[in-house]
């Protein structure tokens, strides 16, 4: 797969992890989906599910509509992919 198309696929998932995608963006999600190996698709969905966290963890005003179980939860698994910080 391509850099262009790991790309796309990344901001497909990142989309769809915020919202349900239309039926053409989700066409081509799962297009680009079946090019890659297993282990790829699911590296790439977990990393687009992370961003998309950071994203709302760091923009908190994202949140207030969320209700509170579920963003607590979300914020929770935010932490724990967190990776530590470089000594130094």
């Amino acid at each position: 797969m391509s850099h262009m198309h790991t790309n796309r696929l990344l901001e497909l998932l990142a989309e769809e992890a915020l919202a349900a995608l239309d039926a053409e963006r989700s066409a081509e999600l799962e297009m680009l989906l079946a090019d890659c190996p297993a282990a790829q698709r699911d590296a790439l969905m977990q990393t687009a599910a992370i961003t998309t966290l950071a994203f709302v963890h760091s923009d908190r005003s994202a949140l207030q509509f969320m209700p509170e179980r579920l963003k607590a939860r979300l914020l929770r698994a935010a932490e724990a992919q967190r990776l530590p910080a470089k000594p130094g």
